[in-house]
């Protein structure tokens, strides 16, 4: 992961491009202890979130399940789903405003850390899909909880459910993000939104934080509890075994001429 502060806006960016940003437990505990150490530090203006190499996050790295072995432990499955849980509660948590720059793949987990953020802008080439039951999983990053309060419920069951790949005017149409922007102005755009944030007075932009999003926080602990205790079932179960080795059969293939 790399890192950059400037005028007290800090940029996290995840760094795996070759994997398109895939997380791992490590990665993702990284994660939340860099934007815990800016909470803490209490000397910034914002937190922006991004990826490198034009994608922001294809979510769980699969193979560091493959790494556990036919059968993982139920201990290994626990704490490296409590990692990368512990990088949505961060921030969640967070009394700054966090922004998620969303270009090309979100998927998965990673939709599920563009959606606790508090603001999301979006690249033109952006693409956001949940993909969790096409693996046989369920969310674990808070997503039946966000989801439904931006999109409202139907369309939420439906990008959940059917796994629908959105693209950013489509994501933009239902809430998901809230400004789309041609790849080639996206850092200007953002910049302007960051000069309104950092322009306010630090402490209002905290107490409104506080105000319009501290009373969920609680009821997304608990959801991101029951998405934990479905998703250790999720990953012990046959049928997310087999898509797993589907899913090792086809990435292991030559690709073609």
């Amino acid at each position: 992961m790399l890192s950059r502060a400037e005028g007290g806006i800090h940029t996290f960016t995840i760094h795996r491009p070759a994997r398109r940003n895939s997380l791992t437990p490590a990665l993702a505990r990284r994660l939340a202890g860099a934007v815990d150490a800016v909470a803490e530090r209490n000397d910034g203006r914002a937190i922006v979130l991004r990826g490198a190499g034009g994608h922001f996050s294809a979510g769980l790295d699969l193979r560091w399940l493959q790494s556990l072995g036919a059968i993982p432990a139920v201990a290994d499955l626990q704490h490296g789903l409590s990692d990368f849980q512990s990088a949505v509660l961060a921030v969640a948590r967070c009394p700054l405003p966090v922004v998620a720059v969303v270009e090309g793949t979100a998927a998965g987990f990673g939709l599920d850390l563009a959606l606790a953020c508090d603001l999301r802008i979006a690249s033109s080439d952006a693409r956001l899909t949940s993909a969790f039951a096409r693996m046989g999983l369920v969310p674990d990053g808070g997503s039946t909880f966000t989801l439904p309060r931006l999109t409202g419920l139907g369309q939420a069951l439906r990008l959940l459910l059917a796994g629908d790949t959105l693209d950013a005017e489509g994501a933009r149409s239902i809430g998901l993000v809230d400004e789309v922007v041609e790849p080639g102005d996206l850092d200007a755009r953002l910049g302007v939104l960051l000069e309104g944030v950092a322009a306010a007075a630090p402490m209002s932009v905290r107490a409104i934080k506080r105000l319009v999003r501290g009373a969920e926080l609680g009821a997304l602990e608990q959801a991101m509890a029951a998405e934990g205790a479905a998703q250790l079932q999720a990953l012990q179960s046959e049928e997310f075994r087999r898509r797993l080795a589907a899913f090792a059969t086809r990435t292991a293939r030559p690709e073609g001429p």
